[in-house]
């Protein structure tokens, strides 16, 4: 149960790629606007169904992990954490050298 609920919430934010096509289609206006309205609540309802079959934890887990925000302070944060530790090896270069 839990990989079906991996696949739902994988594949609703691979639905999510619809609405900003859906303007291209060779069709009326009301039927384009349906198409967003449509697939937009299906989205929502499969990576909801998702997060109960996986648990809240882990679809917040995936939430986050694919949320553009986070994306750049994870990077931020490992950028700071090599300038810390090629610090630290510089300040163990410097008190080896004075022994």
């Amino acid at each position: 149960m839990r990989r079906i609920g991996i696949v739902l919430i994988i594949a609703s934010f691979v639905v999510w790629l619809i609405p900003p096509i859906a303007p291209f289609l060779p069709f009326s206006a009301a039927v384009k606007a349906l198409i967003v309205t449509v697939v937009i609540v299906a989205a929502e309802i499969m990576f909801w169904i998702g997060a109960l079959l996986v648990g809240k934890e882990a679809a917040a887990k995936l939430k986050r992990h694919w949320n553009p925000k986070n994306w750049r302070i994870k990077r931020r944060l490992s950028d700071q954490t090599n300038d810390g530790e090629e610090c630290q090896d510089r300040l163990r270069e410097m008190t080896t050298m004075k022994k």
